[in-house]
């Protein structure tokens, strides 16, 4: 394209991008990103007036960004400006906390992309590795990788949005994306462009590491369940989360019935919001039994057998949510 329609300085680069060598002899990766950037910025047609063929597409869309692809191997993940300061930090430096542990795609480093001809943006850039869409087959190895990554990240935080659409393949394993709303010590739940969100540094750090990353890995793993359909995944999940309801009922769950105002309790974030076909709308983090029951099948006038199968479940709290009998 004649003239200067778009900017970026980088902020920081951290490994060389990838892709073939510039134009005229540049550094690799350049026209990867050239090209994803001309697709995010709406100017393919521009490009192909004078000649060029893009090759990028965009991939995905999310609550804070849009992500674009170039190439098999590079992905360029777009904030606009409107999104408030904390969106774009948390992008970038959430992103590479993850990548420090070996989850979600690699990242190639950031910065800011400002547009002068065909629009108007202003916004981060995230470049980071384009990974493999999940697929339709999944396996028992698929799900213990999903736990592993969730177990793992629980070292540093809360990812605060596990579900499959955030799970990509990386040599056809896979991994969590999208850390956006990562926090070492709140539980978040995104809403337009804040969030409704939870501090547990109080009850949390005073116990000590091990309490603290098995409750993370609990309130993730339980977030996931609300985004499943009954089958080996979620069988799976709800297994993990009886196993570390051993652990944290005496030492956590307890203390926080105590400690949390019991109206707070009843509502977002300890009840967690149902993002699948359900008997409820949403389902208390201290009730693993309205968990089972509300993705039991049967037809409504079974509901009280529905109930009797999952009474093995521990409860603290009734789901205020959930479309009891």
């Amino acid at each position: 394209i004649k003239g200067c329609w778009a900017t970026f300085e980088a902020g920081a680069i951290y490994r060389p991008l990838p892709g073939e060598a510039g134009e005229e002899g540049g550094p690799p990766g350049l026209r990867s990103l050239r090209h994803a950037l001309i697709v995010a910025l709406d100017i393919v047609r521009y490009a192909e007036k004078s000649g060029e063929v893009v090759e990028a597409d965009e991939l995905g869309e999310g609550s804070y960004a849009r992500v674009f692809g170039s190439g098999p191997d590079l992905a360029v993940k777009l904030i606009n400006e409107r999104e408030r300061p904390w969106v774009h930090k948390a992008a970038v430096e959430n992103s590479l906390k993850a990548d420090r542990l070996g989850i979600g795609p690699r990242i190639f480093g950031y910065g800011t992309v400002v547009q002068t001809l065909g629009g108007h943006f202003r916004g981060t850039a995230l470049l980071l590795e384009r990974l493999a869409p999940l697929g339709q087959s999944w396996t028992t190895a698929d799900s213990e990788s999903v736990l592993a990554d969730v177990a793992l990240l629980s070292t540093i935080g809360f990812h605060n949005d596990v579900k499959l659409p955030n799970v990509l393949r990386r040599g056809g394993r896979p991994t969590l994306i999208d850390f956006d709303l990562m926090s070492q010590w709140s539980c978040k739940v995104a809403v337009t462009s804040s969030c409704i969100e939870h501090d547990f540094q109080m009850l949390l750090e005073p116990l000590g590491d091990s309490h603290t990353r098995h409750f993370r890995e609990y309130y993730d793993l339980f977030v996931l369940t609300l985004t499943l359909p009954d089958g080996e995944l979620y069988r799976r999940v709800l297994e993990r989360l009886v196993e570390l309801w051993s652990l944290l009922e005496g030492p956590v769950f307890r203390p926080l019935m105590e400690t949390v105002d019991p109206e707070n309790l009843t509502e977002i974030p300890f009840e967690v919001l149902c993002r699948t076909p359900m008997e409820g709308v949403s389902v208390c983090l201290l009730d693993l039994r309205g968990n089972l029951y509300g993705h039991s099948e049967g037809e409504l006038r079974d509901r009280q057998t529905r109930l009797s199968k999952c009474g093995h479940l521990p409860q603290l709290l009734r789901s205020n949510g959930i479309y009891w009998p």
